[in-house]
């Protein structure tokens, strides 16, 4: 048995090491597809020859002995040779045909729905990739998953419908208990943040306002909240000010000396401190006179 699992290795070999020798291993899986050899296999051995030998086919640019080979394992019931059909396609240039042939699969893996969802998104088929990235139980609950449902969301349905689903989804990895109170609260101020860039200060204080009666000492909330609340009310985020803590200056830092430098720091403010006034009368009788030289002369022509 271990001889028969170490010749399905041997194939597999075969099709990662193609580039070093493809004479070799075409003459390696010749060797591996013998009769005698393959009445003695399982049937998921025989299915990874196969897949190797077509993807071998592939390789070696034999895309009619690929494509044929392709439907023979779409017909045998392998989950994977749609994708195999659909690389044939995709290679054609029949975007649409590589998409039917995923849609239309008997059995929807994983690495099945995930091409699909690649495809569609390449073609600019945003909701058709929602569509297929939907539901899928092993990326449930994953930070990543989220953002790019929301991503396709936002392009599909609009601001309201992806913060709507963000709110949903944060509500859910609060109590599913996996995750920090410190990744909870980021995520949070990243949501109250991309509600306000949809210009929605409202909604964006309502979010961070549920953070500070969680987390009363974040100041990246509060100062967001500042924001937020001043595009609205700006009396009221003159009172959300107040709650900013002290700034506690060291004793030897004297704040007059600072402001005033302020304005000797930049360039202009540079200019206008050392520049005396003599040199700037003399400076602009220099700009003058270079004026007066180049006063330009009519031309015929």
């Amino acid at each position: 048995k271990q001889w028969y699992q170490r010749r399905v290795a041997i194939t597999a070999g075969i099709c990662i090491n193609k580039d070093q020798n493809m004479f070799d291993s075409k003459k390696k899986l010749k060797l591996c597809t013998g009769e005698q050899v393959t009445k003695r296999l399982a049937q998921y051995q025989r299915h990874s020859i196969d897949f190797n030998s077509c993807l071998l086919s592939f390789y070696t640019n034999q895309l009619e002995s690929f494509r044929n080979k392709s439907l023979e394992l779409q017909q045998s019931g392998l989950d994977l040779a749609p994708l195999l059909l659909a690389t044939y396609y995709n290679k054609e240039k029949k975007m649409d045909e590589a998409v039917k042939v995923l849609t239309d699969a008997p059995v929807r893996s994983l690495a099945v729905q995930l091409a699909l969802a690649q495809l569609q998104k390449s073609k600019g088929d945003f909701e058709g990739c929602h569509k297929s990235l939907s539901g899928l139980s092993e990326f449930e609950g994953r930070p990543g998953y989220i953002n790019i449902l929301a991503g396709l969301l936002l392009h599909t349905a609009g601001p309201e419908k992806c913060i709507g689903y963000l709110e949903d989804a944060l509500t859910k990895l609060r109590s599913s208990g996996s995750y920090s109170a410190s990744q909870l609260n980021e995520w949070t101020i990243s949501l109250a943040r991309f509600v306000l860039s949809q210009n929605l200060p409202q909604r964006s204080a309502t979010i961070l306002e549920y953070l500070l009666s969680r987390d009363s000492t974040n100041i990246k909330a509060l100062a967001l909240l500042i924001r937020s609340v001043s595009l609205f009310d700006a009396p009221r985020a003159k009172d959300v000010a107040q709650r900013l803590p002290e700034i506690q200056i060291p004793s030897e830092i004297n704040l007059e000396e600072l402001e005033m430098g302020v304005g000797v720091t930049s360039g202009r403010g540079l200019r206008k401190v050392i520049q005396p006034e003599e040199e700037k009368i003399k400076e602009a009788n220099r700009r003058f006179e270079t004026k007066k030289k180049k006063v330009p002369t009519a031309t015929l022509r």
